[in-house]
């Protein structure tokens, strides 16, 4: 969830591209500075701004330099840089505002960009051993924080140094990411280490210049250090939390250690100040039963560490998701509702007390959420984490807080723990209290549904809303009134009957004028290529959901999408993430003289780098061929996907690639068995019908099914579309009329019944109850439960929702914002009403539902 919070812009509605990546003046650096010599360049992107002298030739890589700051004295340094280097025509670049800056430093940021506020490129090793001496001397004593990825110039200085690309070379990955290179001796394309430790290429000797650098950062090691680091347990910006022995009576400890000047949280407080706020919360609470005890805090290698005592236990929140009964996949059972609800209001008890006893010691807690809480192993609880504590005294607000815990703003002090411990007594239930501050009546909605399921006092609701004080006075984000999610004249069990009313409210939210997305969705508009056109996040797949749903888009919006693809330069050629899925939305759409042309640019090439997943691979645009050849009947068309069938039958005659498998429809072989089996529809060769099973036997093997000893923890019984089992089960299903198997119809069966859960974490179509209510829509063929199922599913969508305009809007992945895509959102969901309907809509290439 953490790499969604950039994302969600102060107010929005919809995740959107960070604030920083569009700049703003008041917050750029280098204003004030001279102009630059005649036939010098500025050039920015959404990070950093280059500066580029004339005639000046880089190599393509080698050893450059990196210059830290902090945001108070990042203006300064910049400037001394700026001097030094324009008169000697040294090619430099620097982040280009405070708001990237901040975010790059922040809690959450990249570690290993952390610090990276100027790039100074010299030409050769001499220049460069010139150019540490001298900024050297300009700069020694500014503060900056530690750049962990390079080799420290000299102690107290803010340079740093690491061989890389000065010209970006990058490559893709078997899962499709840009990953940046250099080149090697032999000519290869090679990673560029980048991660959080200095590790250069074994092939770039390390400069002259360099040696006492190196020698002075091996004798910098931690010495005489009480305490031996066995086991890593999480990791960010601001530093590391480690599982420790202390070496001076051999007990397990838990260790933070905290950078100085990095993991900056929401009022620039950094991890130092977070880890001091600890220390002395841990001692004003000693002897408390319910906080570990304080071993030691000390200070080693410029960095802070502090030791408390190891509590086992287990995470709150792992114990809610492995006993909540609402949470699992079998029936309802009350006997289990029963036992859960005694658990966890002990629980709500032992939490409640505890914080009872911190604000009676004079703390504030300030970031209580289930994974800050332990279970000890006799059911009593330990609170973990003080780093967000306060006084009492001071009526403190809250500087950092989980999405879903944390309190509204203008709530201090002893309410900031009580609106949190509100949200825990809904989330032991209910756990989608991330929704709350959208409007007061989701918690009335989500009291509801957990006394509909668990048998809670009667002061419950009471309890819970006096917890959360006067959130009906909560900012909603895009400032949106508190209204209720459903319209007052349609009940939530009516989602098949609100298809019209879903599609205009997607047209409602769409940004035609907006080149990078036209409907919002899901954070991947951004973070990948052509996010905001493709079908799975952007506008390829919304338009071909609302013509499918009989509410087509206007033309305008059709031609946004046609302009978008023209403007591809390198697009990728997959059904959900590249031309072929534009392309098939145009064709649906009646564009299909310019789909065959978008399709027309995937080539060779394309198709020897294409993996073997229906989501960017070979069966997506397979699939796409064979359906042009049908509508418009050309037969090269359908040759050309026969051949892209006799590439998948051989690559799965080859070695398994690389890596766990990620079985199922999007990403395992149950995208290489749909094409394999439409194929053979098509053209009646039994051998693509034969490897067909061959391909879902083997996603059956690697998903885990037949059950395994591990029981009800089987990975198949995870039901979800995109990581889970769902699109395995259409696709047997569909098989399953061509050739009868009693395995096959066994794990059909099996997948069919755990689509029916009662709650899902999420909406969309890939990772939620869209996804489900497609598949279980798909197979309900002579299931008697499936239809009831099917209105259950269909009544919880209100869960999910928000009303926009008198128009029901569903939230996105992990629930921060609202989305129109079709993998996360209002698309999706749109899908899943009029399958839930008839059956007669459904994924591409999986409709209309088939009888077995």
């Amino acid at each position: 969830m953490l790499h969604y919070l950039p994302y969600c812009r102060p107010g929005g509605l919809f995740y959107d591209r960070p604030a920083a990546d569009e700049g703003s003046p008041a917050a750029a650096f280098g204003r004030s500075l001279a102009a630059l010599p005649e036939g010098w360049r500025r050039r920015s992107d959404s990070d950093w701004t280059a500066v580029l002298p004339p005639a000046v030739e880089l190599p393509r890589q080698g050893w450059k330099i990196h210059v830290s700051a902090t945001l108070q004295n990042a203006e300064a340094v910049l400037e001394t840089v700026w001097n030094h280097c324009v008169p000697r025509r040294v090619t430099f670049k620097y982040i280009r505002d405070t708001q990237v800056l901040f975010r790059r430093n922040s809690k959450y940021g990249d570690r290993s960009a952390s610090g990276k506020f100027i790039t100074v490129y010299p030409v050769d090793e001499a220049q460069l051993a010139t150019l540490l001496h001298e900024l050297g001397g300009l700069l020694d004593g500014s503060a900056g924080p530690y750049i962990l990825s390079d080799l420290r110039w000299r102690a107290g200085c803010p340079l740093y140094v690491r061989y890389g690309a000065f010209v970006e070379q990058t490559v893709r990955d078997e899962a499709g990411h840009l990953v940046h290179c250099v080149t090697d001796p032999d000519g290869n394309l090679v990673p560029d280490h980048r991660g959080p430790g200095f590790r250069p290429p074994a092939w770039a000797p390390l400069p002259d210049c360099l040696t006492d650098s190196l020698a002075a950062r091996e004798a910098g090691r931690l010495r005489d250090f009480p305490f031996r680091a066995t086991r890593a347990l999480h990791f960010s910006n601001g530093g590391g939390v480690y599982e420790a022995v202390d070496t001076r009576d051999e007990h397990t400890v838990l260790l933070k250690e905290a950078r100085p000047l990095a993991g900056l949280d929401d009022t620039g407080a950094d991890a130092v100040a977070r880890l001091e706020r600890e220390h002395w919360a841990l001692r004003r609470l000693a002897g408390l039963s319910r906080t570990p005890r304080l071993v030691d805090y000390r200070i080693g290698n410029e960095h802070y560490f502090l030791a408390r005592e190891f509590v086992p236990g287990t995470p709150l929140a792992q114990e809610i998701e492995k006993r909540n009964p609402l949470l699992a996949a079998g029936p309802d059972l009350p006997a289990a509702d029963a036992a859960y609800a005694r658990w966890a209001l002990h629980i709500l008890d032992e939490v409640e007390a505890g914080i009872r006893e911190m604000h009676e010691r004079g703390i504030v807690f300030g970031d209580l959420h289930p994974s800050n809480v332990l279970v000890r192993d006799n059911g009593g609880i330990a609170f973990i984490d003080y780093e967000a504590s306060s006084n009492t005294a001071d009526d403190a607000g809250q500087p950092i807080g989980a999405p879903g815990f944390r309190a509204p703003s203008g709530y201090r002090g002893t309410a900031v723990d009580r609106y949190a411990l509100g949200c825990l007594r809904l989330a032991l239930f209910v756990p989608l209290t991330v929704l709350v501050p959208w409007s007061p009546r989701k918690v009335d909605q989500f009291i509801e549904v957990a006394r509909g399921h668990f048998p809670l006092p009667d002061d419950f609701a009471d309890r819970v809303r006096a917890d959360l004080g006067p959130c009906a006075d909560a900012e909603v984000p895009g400032g949106c009134p508190p209204e209720r999610s459903w319209a007052p004249d349609t009940r939530p069990d009516e989602l098949p009957g609100m298809g019209r009313s879903i599609a205009d409210g997607i047209l409602a939210c769409a940004t035609p004028d907006r080149e990078d997305r036209l409907y919002p969705g899901d954070i991947q508009q951004f973070r990948t290529p052509d996010g905001g056109l493709t079908f799975a996040y952007g506008a390829a797949g919304v338009l071909w959901a609302l013509a499918e749903a009989g509410t087509p888009a206007p033309a305008r919006h059709t031609d946004w999408l046609l302009r978008a693809a023209r403007r591809m330069t390198e697009p990728r050629p997959g059904l959900y993430d590249g031309l072929a899925g534009v392309a098939y939305a145009l064709d649906r759409l009646d564009r299909t003289d310019e789909a065959l042309e978008l399709l027309g640019r995937v080539d060779d090439a394309a198709l020897d780098a294409a993996d073997a997943t229906l989501y960017r691979g070979l069966p997506g645009i397979g699939l796409t061929l064979a359906h042009l050849a049908t509508r418009t009947g050309d037969r090269a068309l359908l040759d050309a996907a026969a051949g892209i069938a006799d590439r998948l039958v051989d690559a799965a005659r080859g070695p398994a690639p690389s890596g766990r498998p990620r079985p199922g429809l999007l990403h395992g072989h149950t995208g290489a068995a749909l094409f394999l089996l439409r194929l053979y529809e098509e053209t009646g060769d039994a051998k693509l019908l034969h490897h067909a099973v061959e391909a879902l036997r083997q996603d059956m093997a690697d998903i885990g099914h037949p059950a395994r000893p591990c029981g009800d923890e089987a990975p198949w019984r995870s039901p979800l579309l995109a990581a889970g089992s769902a699109g395995l089960g259409m696709v047997l299903h569909d098989a399953l009329v061509h050739r009868p198997d009693p395995e096959l119809a066994a794990a059909r069966d099996a997948i069919r019944d755990v689509t029916k859960p009662r709650f899902v974490q999420h909406a969309g179509l890939f990772h939620g109850r869209a996804g489900l209510v497609l598949a279980l829509a798909h197979m309900r063929d002579g299931d008697p439960e499936a239809d009831a199922a099917l209105r259950r599913h269909s009544a919880a969508f209100a869960w999910h929702s928000h009303l926009l305009d008198g128009r029901p809007a569903f939230f996105g992945d992990h629930a921060l914002r609202l989305s129109t895509d079709l993998a996360t959102g209002a698309a999706g969901v749109l899908l899943a009403g009029c399958a839930a309907a008839d059956g007669s809509v459904g994924l591409p290439f999986l409709r209309p539902g088939t009888e077995d």
